[in-house]
């Protein structure tokens, strides 16, 4: 049997198993998250993870998620679990690349593994252990691979970019690592905003574009309706974990086997967050293409300007880094790229696309 069906066989035992035993909760969380209760990434993201919770524990863990800014803000909810403000966090490493440029690798960057090879090295390649370990030892937290999407849209944008002179002051919306390779290596002006307020500032032109998800996630929001340029490839982002966290001391007293439940909850939300979006890319590339966008393709030699910038940023934050004392960020790039370059090597007998 392949690891993938005793992945799907552990997930419905659990299921199978807790269906008979649902009672009152004994742990009850609330959760702050960054997206808008009503948005299609929370539903998929959020509410799948947390009903999984539910379903796998009998009921035995409750987890009651906040839409964006309710109990904290969004890029302040790290900083709202660890202070006890908040049980339960979701969001996205990003935010914290500026804190410790460690959290690139767990986030997405220009140049870094796309979604499938990302979640092998993840849950195969060794690289879970360390996320894991990174996340109790330095911020004190019990984190949770628990979304993952899909190659983002480089910009819904007002002007397009198709060379690197295109880069030069435009005004890109964006967060995590591509922010500051934008900035540094293509004298660009990124901005980083908090979801609320991107569609407004992209109406009125106070930015030139903005990155915020794949097709599909994007197509609600209606960037597409203010902006008439789609400029693709993503690669900037070429994919994005997402990830849930409560204090490490808080899951170390919940029984083994609730562990392992909320474990596999996550870990079945990474795959169905992951076939959700790429779902839903199709049916919106599909309408981007039949209305009024123009769709934009970046040259091939600004995507490999950008793949090559984006490795270099990560080299140069590992040798920071590792001289001033903090070696854990060598450790684990090491670790990503040695599967990266394997798999870039080996991956060429899968079938890809059909012409």
């Amino acid at each position: 049997m392949t690891r993938f069906g005793k992945w799907l066989l552990v997930a419905a035992a659990i299921t199978v198993a807790s269906a008979g035993t649902a009672g009152a909760a004994d742990f009850k969380w609330k959760m702050a998250t960054i997206a808008p209760k009503n948005s299609y990434v929370f539903k998929l993201f959020v509410e799948g993870f947390t009903e999984r919770v539910k379903l796998y524990t009998g009921g035995k863990v409750e987890i009651t998620p906040y839409g964006a800014g309710v109990l904290a803000h969004p890029f302040k909810v790290y900083d709202a679990v660890q202070n006890g403000t908040v049980d339960m966090g979701w969001s996205y490493a990003g935010f914290l690349v500026n804190k410790d440029p460690t959290n690139a690798l767990f986030s997405g960057f220009p140049g870094g593994m796309g979604p499938e090879p990302f979640m092998h090295w993840f849950f195969n390649g060794g690289g879970q252990k360390m996320y894991e370990d990174f996340r109790r030892k330095h911020m004190g937290l019990a984190g949770f691979y628990s979304g993952q999407g899909t190659t983002e849209i480089f910009a819904h944008s007002h002007k397009p970019v198709r060379t690197r002179k295109d880069l030069a002051g435009y005004k890109h919306r964006t967060t995590g690592a591509w922010a500051a390779i934008l900035k540094e290596t293509f004298n660009g002006a990124p901005t980083v905003t908090p979801f609320g307020e991107i569609f407004g500032m992209l109406q009125r032109k106070a930015i030139d574009g903005v990155e915020y998800a794949g097709p599909g996630g994007n197509l609600a929001l209606g960037y597409h309706k203010v902006a008439k340029y789609i400029i693709l490839p993503g690669v900037h982002q070429p994919g994005t974990m997402t990830e849930m966290f409560l204090k490490a001391d808080t899951f170390d007293k919940v029984p083994k086997d609730l562990q392992m439940a909320i474990k596999e909850a996550a870990k079945m939300t990474v795959l169905n967050t992951y076939l959700g979006l790429g779902d839903t890319d199709q049916k919106a590339m599909k309408e981007y293409r039949s209305g009024k966008n123009e769709i934009v393709q970046m040259e091939a030699a600004l995507v490999s300007e950008i793949q090559a910038a984006g490795r270099a940023w990560i080299e140069k934050k590992v040798a920071e880094t590792k001289a001033a004392g903090k070696p854990w960020m060598s450790e684990i790039w090491a670790s990503y790229k040695a599967y990266q370059d394997t798999w870039a090597k080996n991956a060429f007998t899968r079938i890809w696309e059909v012409k």
